[in-house]
């Protein structure tokens, strides 16, 4: 299945207060949680997020995961299917306890070809600019109006492409603009989640897509380029081994001497003896 043949069936779409659990659970359908308030703690797939007023998550059916929540912790949940192949049940499917010895479920999920996240999940920490979807199928789904089933599957369709455009067209020139960032700013004490702030998106979602996209995590890539431009600079400079370090961003130098073995194979006395006035 494709992009373009998405035919979404919406079989839940409320605001509720969520309850935590001490156990994780599978789910048989879609899902898409917007925070209202409060905040939460996610585990999916081995990643953790945290939930907070305007994030978005997105996980696709079949995923297992769990939510710890305080008290005052409310969510919109959106429950559907990618297609309408099981339209004629229109009940909320419940998850299923992982700690609770259950026939598995059958899964009725079609992988789509051309958009990675709509298999898996997606987190964005601000995910405010896709309430407009959200508000829209609340007030079709929950008003009961003529078609208000057809109303509010078609919006949520323009939701999940939406959210397929916002992190697929930009993904090169977000990973571009934070490439360049780096090169211009290496000697900083820069975080990934300094990055990812500067880029709009959650730090693993940044590392995640940064990795897809070059092969390198966050901290290889900058790793990469402040040992790039100390081994200019001992080869370049009369500058002392000692000083280096500080200039290209590393706190000490036992640290920085390490990570250069590791990349070069020699320490940087022995790179700029063999090297320096060779090439």
């Amino acid at each position: 299945m494709k992009l373009c043949d998405l035919n979404p069936h919406l079989r839940f779409a409320s605001q509720i207060k969520y309850q935590t659990s001490d156990y994780p659970v599978k789910v048989r359908d879609c899902r898409i949680f917007y925070t209202v308030n409060g905040k939460a703690d996610i585990f999916i797939e081995n990643q953790h997020y945290q939930l907070s007023p305007g994030s978005l998550m997105y996980c696709a059916c079949g995923s297992q995961y769990n939510i710890l929540s305080p008290e005052n912790f409310s969510l919109v949940s959106l429950n559907f299917d990618l297609t309408q192949e099981n339209n004629s049940w229109i009940l909320p499917y419940a998850p299923v306890s992982l700690t609770k010895k259950e026939p598995d479920f059958p899964i009725s999920f079609q992988p789509v070809e051309d958009s990675d996240f709509l298999n898996s999940h997606l987190f964005l920490q601000d995910g405010s600019r896709f309430y407009r979807y959200i508000e829209k199928i609340l007030k079709a789904f929950n008003g009961n109006s003529l078609y208000f089933r057809e109303i509010s599957s078609s919006v949520l369709k323009e939701l999940l492409i939406d959210l397929h455009c916002q992190i697929k067209v930009p993904a090169r020139s977000t990973v571009d603009f934070i490439m360049n960032y780096i090169d211009e700013n290496y000697e900083k004490d820069l975080t990934n989640k300094d990055l990812a702030t500067l880029a709009g998106y959650h730090e693993y979602y940044l590392n995640r897509l940064f990795l897809s996209s070059t092969g390198s995590s966050l901290h290889g890539y900058l790793l990469k380029v402040r040992l790039t431009r100390a081994a200019h600079l001992i080869l370049n400079t009369d500058l002392a081994l000692q000083d280096i370090p500080e200039r290209v961003g590393f706190n000490s130098y036992p640290h920085f001497s390490s990570y250069f073995h590791k990349q070069f194979g020699v320490s940087p006395t022995q790179y700029r003896k063999s090297l320096k006035n060779r090439i």
